[in-house]
């Protein structure tokens, strides 16, 4: 399958999860062809010049000492619910370790984690001092090594959109040796390269894009850069959207909306829960979202320009009272100010 044909499932599939609730039995079923059939293209990790595959890494299983397990500097996950901690450590207790974890051995007899962070604090909590573990032992250099990191957890169920986001993000970083800010500035600016937005003859520009390309292509979490880019507002978004986005209560179109109301347009976040829940209440698709949320802010500025206009026309009223108390000399002194401010205002 092409890039372009795989963009065009991802379109067909958001357009689809924007009916939200209301979608119709026909289209829900589409909507699971059309995410089986991205899953299973995006899915299959090959065998690339910049990563090693799975099948090409000689691996065992083994009772390693938890004792002697390095985390990665960069963690993947950016919090770790304890109450699922717990669950999972009951889990293991009734069923045993189902999955084992995956790590790299390291020459100094020590293993880095590449995925299975909460089994190990589960099974921790058990009282266990050793865990089932797939240890690779092919020596991988410092790229490949981040790459199959970032595949063996960006294709787990449970890696929320977030840190999916994040994970990408900072290999950029790391390719590119630049920090967030950057990194997202020059997806941005690649974006608009690609769109035909700035000059194809930045030669430069072109060689970074190409290179952006291919890191997006490796990592396999994103369809294109444009695709990466639609996803970024993510790390702006409130814990409360991203719990919603999560527990499947809201789209990604709907928690883009909600985003762009919750940080910009309602001061009070109480206000903006009480718009948005009756939003979920009344199981709004994208397009009445988005029209209830204009309604809403319409109606909230006309009456604060309602309000300011009363206030106005109180003072006013107070003032022209207060005028004839005045001496002549003060009269002369307000008639200036108040010829200053009509000019102002251009009264």
């Amino acid at each position: 399958m092409t890039k372009d044909e795989l963009e065009n499932i991802e379109e067909q599939i958001e357009a689809l999860e924007a009916e939200g609730r209301k979608i119709s039995v026909s289209n829900k079923m589409k909507l699971k062809k059309l995410q089986r059939t991205r899953d299973k293209e995006k899915s299959p990790i090959e065998t690339s010049s910049v990563f090693v595959s799975n099948n090409s890494i000689q691996e065992d299983i083994r009772l390693i000492d938890m004792d002697k397990i390095i985390m990665p500097e960069f963690n993947d996950r950016t919090g770790i619910d304890n109450k699922k901690i717990i669950e999972l450590a009951e889990s293991i207790k009734e069923n045993g370790l189902i999955q084992p974890i995956i790590l790299i051995e390291n020459d100094n007899g020590t293993y880095t984690k590449i995925a299975g962070r909460r089994r190990i604090l589960a099974s921790k909590r058990n009282g266990n001092t050793k865990i089932e573990a797939i240890v690779k032992k092919e020596k991988l250099d410092k790229r490949k090594f981040n790459l199959l990191v970032l595949h063996e957890n960006t294709q787990r169920e449970d890696l929320n959109s977030y840190d999916k986001v994040r994970s990408v993000l900072h290999f950029i970083e790391q390719e590119f040796t630049m920090n967030q800010i950057d990194a997202k500035k020059i997806s941005h600016k690649v974006n608009n390269f690609n769109k035909g937005n700035l000059l194809k003859e930045d030669l430069e520009l072109e060689s970074i894009s190409q290179r952006l390309n291919q890191i997006l292509s490796d990592t396999k979490v994103f369809s294109s850069v444009a695709h990466f880019i639609k996803h970024l507002p993510v790390l702006d978004m409130s814990i409360e959207i991203l719990t919603l986005l999560e527990s499947n209560e809201i789209t990604f179109g709907m928690a883009l909306l909600f985003n762009q109301y919750s940080n910009s347009k309602f001061e009070d976040n109480k206000e903006f829960s009480s718009v948005s829940q009756h939003i979920l209440n009344s199981e709004m698709n994208l397009k009445d979202a988005k029209d209830y949320f204009m309604k809403t802010l319409y109606k909230k500025e006309k009456l604060e320009e309602e309000n300011v206009t009363k206030e106005i026309k109180s003072k006013l009223l107070k003032l022209n009272k207060r005028i004839s108390f005045l001496e002549e000399v003060e009269k002369k002194d307000f008639n200036k100010e108040l010829s200053v401010l009509l000019k102002k205002y251009k009264i």
